[in-house]
């Protein structure tokens, strides 16, 4: 399981335990995994289960301070970290007040039923279906990071093909002249990282994936371990890592003229 020069030791019933080359991760949310959710803190967990605070680096022999009131065992929305793959734990119980990807099909065709429309090309926005995700659609809607106003692609003060547009690192936004990241958006489909069945409100920085507040809010908090020693926040629907002060925005939609 470990490595020759991996941290291990003698315990006082004469037992050997030790920890894992890499080391393998655990944070349990506290507060469940609902929507008063809050992150809570990494811990390691060693061979024989005990756990441990992080060590100086992912692969240092001194292990951390043993926290022996704390348990191992996983709860609904418990992360574990493999040093390359992070995954999150959900129970059945969970999982059963969990929206379905039925529910957030619903949402969507909510959201396009209220007609959002583009203020400089006065056209109907529309988010694509789960089936044609990461698709560029031309009604798709697209918005400004900074500000959180949505349009549809248009040309106005930037390139013209929306392609080249989706690398461009900022456009001025003709409503607020704000500058910032212009994005197409995309619905996250994994109904297994939502914390309730809100309507899709906020979307992360800089991907565009777009879900609930409280859901944006949550994950936005969460240092997921990268590389041997460092933590960041990233969109649970792509891993891409998060920029801005809140790693997210709420979306500014204009309602039909008429």
């Amino acid at each position: 399981f470990s490595q020759e020069k991996a941290a291990k030791w003698r315990m006082q019933d004469g037992h050997m335990d030790g920890l894992t080359t890499n080391g393998v991760l655990v944070m349990h949310p506290r507060q469940g995994f609902t929507q008063g959710s809050k992150p809570g803190l990494w811990r390691e967990i060693s061979v024989c289960g005990n756990v441990f605070t992080l060590r100086e680096t992912r692969s240092s022999q001194q292990r951390g301070k043993m926290m022996e009131p704390e348990c191992n065992e996983l709860v609904d929305g418990s992360l574990v970290d493999l040093c390359g793959a992070t995954l999150l734990w959900r129970t059945a119980e969970g999982l059963a007040h969990t929206p379905t990807v039925k529910h957030l099909e619903a949402l969507r065709q909510e959201l396009n039923a209220g007609r959002p429309q583009c203020p400089v090309g006065l056209n109907t926005l529309a988010f694509p279906s789960m089936r044609r995700k990461d698709v560029l659609d031309e009604k798709q809607p697209w918005a400004y990071l900074r500000c959180g106003h949505v349009h549809g692609y248009h040309g106005w003060g930037g390139r013209r093909n929306p392609e080249v547009e989706a690398e461009c690192q900022e456009r001025e936004c003709p409503m607020c002249r704000t500058r910032g990241p212009y994005k197409p958006l995309w619905l996250g489909c994994e109904a297994a990282f939502y914390l309730d069945a809100e309507p899709p409100t906020h979307t992360f920085i800089p991907c565009g994936h777009v879900c609930s507040a409280k859901t944006a809010a949550y994950w936005s908090q969460i240092p997921l371990p990268h590389g041997t020693h460092t933590f960041h926040s990233a969109c649970p629907f792509c891993i891409e890592a998060l920029s801005g002060e809140a790693g997210c925005i709420r979306l500014i939609f204009q309602s039909p003229l008429d």
